[in-house]
């Protein structure tokens, strides 16, 4: 009896795909995966073209999935996840020397990743891989070590040691020439929608009603929120200090100054038992000093 052969994409097409959604961004999906952002592009058209639909609105720079792709997503990240486990789980690796982290994509992109170096420097024996997620809060130790999260429920049996506040912060191109708070009823609110509430908590505090929940764009990170809002397309309600370096050159304003506190603040976790591991204990007390040097952080003693 012959055995009716898989009807499945290339798998390189499937992995700038998966890099893409997960990332947000085909230049990033290209950073990692090594290639060219064109390359990513000519792969994830070859995908559309097997499969016959959009996966990618080609609207924007930004990686933004259609209906289609946010339904195509979700299974194939999770086969990913399913062979990096099992290939985990064979390779004969000295895992106390590998330490893996559990981060919002943001906050790898924005702040760790390029302060990861004089981690890698200062404990060269220590090889860290980084699991990055579009959800940033609640510690998943299955796959991980530690943890960089919003903390919403704090685990039994786990160790969480504050790190620093958050506050949201609404920001837009300096093209868009926002003085007031009048403005915002006039202006595309660009909000993550995993969190779509943190534009109605800003609100609430600024006083501003009646501005209508319609004329809004929703997309799935904070990171994303700061790219539309960059390329003009509304104000954006981010959280320090995800906007700092944007701000800094000058892609990005914080056109109102108003700061509101964040109803959940960052932390470090890891499993109780797990804190006195050698690999563990330096990263926690190499991630807090990070912070605590930080100007644009308000670093939270324990």
């Amino acid at each position: 009896m012959k055995l009716a052969r898989r009807d499945l994409p290339p798998l390189r097409a499937l992995t700038a795909f998966e890099a893409a959604a997960r990332l947000g961004s085909f230049r990033m999906a290209a950073g990692e995966l090594g290639i060219t952002r064109s390359a990513i592009s000519h792969q994830i058209k070859l995908l559309e073209q097997r499969l016959e639909v959009q996966l990618f609105r080609r609207d924007a720079r930004r990686a933004e999935l259609t209906t289609a792709g946010h339904s195509y997503y979700p299974p194939v990240r999770d086969a990913f996840d399913q062979i990096q486990a099992q290939t985990r789980a064979l390779r004969p690796a000295n895992t106390d020397m590998e330490l893996t982290i559990q981060v919002y994509v943001t906050v790898a992109l924005k702040w760790l990743i390029p302060r990861l170096h004089d981690f890698e420097r200062r404990y060269p024996d220590v090889k860290v891989r980084l699991s990055t997620s579009y959800f940033d809060w609640d510690f998943n130790e299955r796959d991980v070590d530690v943890g960089i999260i919003l903390a919403r429920n704090k685990l039994p049996n786990h160790y969480y040691r504050p790190l620093f506040k958050s506050y949201l912060v609404p920001v837009c191109s300096p093209k868009l020439n926002l003085t007031k708070l009048a403005d915002l009823k006039t202006s595309k609110l660009i909000d993550v929608y995993t969190a779509e509430e943190d534009w109605q908590i800003w609100l609430d505090a600024a006083g501003v009603k009646n501005v209508k929940p319609a004329n809004r764009l929703s997309v799935d990170s904070y990171i994303l929120a700061q790219e539309a809002a960059i390329e003009g397309r509304g104000v954006a309600m981010t959280i320090g200090p995800y906007a700092a370096e944007e701000i800094k050159l000058g892609r990005l304003v914080q056109p109102l100054p108003l700061r509101v506190p964040h109803r959940h603040g960052w932390y470090f976790a890891c499993a109780s038992a797990n804190r006195s591991k050698n690999k563990v204990r330096r990263f926690e007390e190499w991630l807090v000093k990070q912070v605590a040097a930080d100007p644009a952080l308000e670093a939270v003693k324990e």
